[in-house]
């Protein structure tokens, strides 16, 4: 088991200024997958339909878990849809879902809570002792694997965030203009707080995931601070241990309701921010670090993602400033098995989805009882640990293990005369990485964007696109300039290369620790780099690669870490 990270799984988390530490006062940046459609079915992502969209919006029967619960009962009964989630929750995280995260090498998972889970959607309050009692099952698991567990308040009572992620009646923000809604939320996470109050895996409580996200919403920002305020003052009355994480509005990316200390109690909170489609460099995070840097607080990506060589560069980046991240999503559904290795784990849909989905979504022949009850079986037995397909390069690519390769653009982030040189003062093509003055030069056959090309910068054109600044940009050093490259768990024998093209006669040294190699290079007539091979690492646990050019001029193409 890799336990690079899991060595700092010890005790409470604590924010500590900028930085996150557990009880021994060590830096912990948290690393880790968000476990959606677990507690939280998303219809896009199980099969169903896309929730998003619109303001006042009635729920589609496969958007979101309050429809697709309805249709359950409708196509196979009320007796078997009270049955339905408790065995769902159960085949969707087992412990062998836990034990892969803790062995795969991250030390954190971000727990999707639906509040009616827990607190039936009932007068009064009615706690369902099932549901708290799998939750703690879950936590023995984390505790045993070493994985911190986040407490996220995914959905709540009349919910959060304008859309199905909130498995809310109508795309409406009730919580913050329903007096009841919001007493009954505040209720629940005081509840969570007297049941989990001493487990020290649970690292940390996320009070509410993705607030106000539509722009018409955005109207109740003063009582989403007042709701935060209060929350926290009641959770503190019983619970003085966890960290708070807080999380601004639309889809977490907003940071203008961090404007005061929320927690003036124990000062022990977070800022969680989401980013997907990120172009990989500290520029996508400065203005939520600003926010960081005022109130002294950490923050941390709680959710979000790109694609595999966006991620090594960027997770590597933030990671140098203390702060950790959580992609979404540990496990969805496809309808054929995955071949780019994009996700982590995959299960497919039953073989007769198409009969559920067509009565859904169009109107078409509804399957008997009998019928529906065996393709809502097959579904739940698909959902099981061994019964997935498990993703293997993106974990190399997340933890930057060996076993990738990625632009040499994204060498390592750090301060100019430690992690790289730089004395470039005329910037690039596509304004990436402006601010660490190096030579950064469009490859010889890649697009070159005009000078008032607004949306060449990222060109995104869907989550896990390359951006064009990585794609068609190649680093260009001269004698005396260097870059750093960082790579991590090292179990066996690792090869180091080099996409080199010289423009000029050109000598390289390349040195990790005690390990040197220097290569000599003549100017290549062709306009095509060359791959070579410059060092071999030993096992260990993390290395870091220094790139100089002593004498002449070379281009970087890209940098591998083969196994």
């Amino acid at each position: 088991m890799n336990n690079r990270f899991q060595s700092g799984v010890e005790g409470f988390l604590h924010a500590a200024g900028r930085k996150i530490v557990n009880e021994a006062g060590e830096t912990v940046i948290l690393r880790g997958y968000g476990v959606g459609n677990w507690m939280n079915p998303e219809g896009f992502m199980v099969g169903g339909t896309a929730p998003f969209g619109g303001e006042y919006n009635q729920p589609k029967k496969l958007d979101r878990k309050r429809s697709m619960d309805l249709l359950i009962r409708e196509l196979c009964g009320t007796e078997y849809a009270e049955k339905f989630w408790p065995q769902w929750y159960r085949n969707f995280l087992s412990e062998k879902d836990i034990a892969r995260m803790a062995e795969l090498g991250y030390n954190s998972t971000r727990l999707v809570l639906d509040a009616s889970g827990f607190l039936k959607e009932e007068p009064g309050y009615q706690w369902n002792e099932d549901t708290f009692a799998m939750l703690s099952d879950v936590l023995d698991w984390c505790e045993k694997y070493k994985i911190y567990a986040i407490l996220d308040m995914h959905t709540t009572p009349g919910g959060q965030s304008c859309g199905g992620c909130d498995n809310g009646v109508d795309n409406q923000p009730h919580l913050f203009f329903d007096e009841e809604s919001w007493e009954r939320t505040i209720v629940l996470w005081e509840e969570i707080a007297r049941r989990f109050g001493d487990r020290w895996i649970v690292g940390g409580y996320d009070l509410l995931n993705e607030p106000l996200n539509s722009p018409v919403s955005l109207t109740y920002t003063d009582q989403l601070k007042k709701f935060y305020d209060e929350l926290i003052a009641r959770i503190r009355k019983i619970d003085q241990k966890h960290l708070l994480i807080v999380e601004g509005t639309i889809w977490s990316t907003q940071v203008s309701i961090f404007d005061h200390n929320y927690d003036p109690y124990e000062n022990n909170w977070c800022i969680q921010v989401h980013i997907y489609g990120f172009v990989p460099e500290m520029a996508e995070l400065y203005g939520m670090l600003e926010r960081s840097l005022v109130l002294d607080v950490p923050i941390w990506m709680g959710e979000g993602g790109n694609g595999l060589e966006e991620n090594t560069i960027f997770l590597d980046t933030i990671a140098k400033e203390s702060v950790g991240f959580c992609l979404w999503v540990w496990k969805s559904a496809a309808r054929e098995w995955n071949t780019d290795d994009m996700h982590c784990e995959m299960y497919h849909l039953p073989q007769e989805w198409n009969l559920i989905h067509d009565y859904a979504d169009n109107g078409g022949p509804r399957p008997s009882y009998e019928h529906a009850i065996r393709i809502f079986d097959e579904y739940l037995e698909n959902l099981k640990y061994e019964n997935c397909q498990h993703g293997e390069k993106i974990h190399r690519y997340n933890l930057r293990q060996p076993g990738i390769s990625f632009p040499a653009v994204g060498y390592d982030h750090g301060l100019p005369g430690e992690a790289f040189s730089g004395n470039w003062f005329y910037g690039n093509a596509y304004n990436y990485r402006i601010e660490d003055r190096t030579k950064l030069v469009v490859k010889p056959d890649g697009y070159r964007p005009g000078p008032k090309s607004v949306w060449a910068f990222s060109g995104q054109t869907g989550f896990g696109k390359t951006p064009n600044a990585i794609k068609n940009l190649w680093l260009e050093l001269q004698a005396g300039e260097y870059v750093h490259y960082s790579v991590y768990d090292v179990r066996e024998s690792c090869a180091v290369s080099l996409s080199v093209m010289p423009l000029t006669d050109a000598k390289i040294r390349v040195t990790c620790g005690d390990l040197t190699a220097e290569i000599s290079v003549r100017k290549a007539d062709k306009a095509a780099s060359e791959k070579i091979k410059v060092l071999d690492l030993p096992t260990g646990d993390a290395y870091r690669i220094r790139v100089e050019v002593l004498e002449g001029t070379v281009q970087f193409e890209r940098i591998w870490f083969d196994k």
